[in-house]
C-alpha cells in the first residue's frame, strides 16, 4: 500500500469514526469550534504542501480525467453547496460577509467552509453565553 494510499484510508477511517462518535454522544465534547478550526488549519497546511509540490491546478486533472473523477468534482460541489446554503441563516443572523465567503470557499474549498463553520460555532456560543448573561 502507497503513503497516498495509507493517508487516504486514514481519513476515511477517522472519518467513520468521528461521524459515528459524534452520532451517539449526548453532546459535542469540548469547544464545538475547534475540531472544524483545526481540521480547516490541518488541511490548510497539507495543501499548501500539495499545491507547491503539484502545482494549484493539479486538481483538475484528477478531476477531468475519467468518470470517476468528474463524479468526485461533482460529489465535492453538492457537498459544499449543501453546507454553503445551510450556513446562510446563521451566517445573516452574524452578520458574516456572505460574498467574500463564498469566494473564499469557491478558491479553496473545506478550507474556508470549515473555517466558516468554526467561526458560525464560536460566534453562536459567545452570543448564547452573552444571551445568558443579559437575561434575553
Amino acid at each position: 500500500m502507497s503513503g497516498y494510499e495509507v493517508a487516504a484510508a486514514a481519513g476515511a477511517i477517522a472519518f467513520v469514526a468521528a461521524g459515528l462518535a459524534i452520532a451517539v454522544a449526548a453532546r459535542t465534547p469540548g469547544p464545538a469550534w475547534a475540531a472544524p478550526a483545526l481540521l480547516s488549519a490541518g488541511f490548510l497546511c497539507w495543501s499548501i504542501g500539495t499545491v507547491a509540490a503539484e502545482g494549484p491546478t493539479g486538481f483538475w486533472t484528477l478531476h477531468t480525467a475519467d468518470s470517476w473523477g468528474v463524479q468526485v468534482w461533482w460529489d465535492l460541489l453538492l457537498a459544499a453547496g449543501t453546507a454553503w446554503f445551510l450556513l446562510q441563516p446563521r451566517m445573516r443572523e452574524l452578520g458574516l460577509p456572505r460574498v467574500p465567503w463564498f469566494l473564499a470557499i469557491a478558491a479553496s474549498g473545506s478550507i474556508a467552509l470549515l473555517a466558516l463553520v468554526a467561526i458560525v460555532l464560536r460566534r453562536s456560543a459567545t452570543d448564547r453565553v452573552e444571551q445568558a448573561a443579559t437575561g434575553a
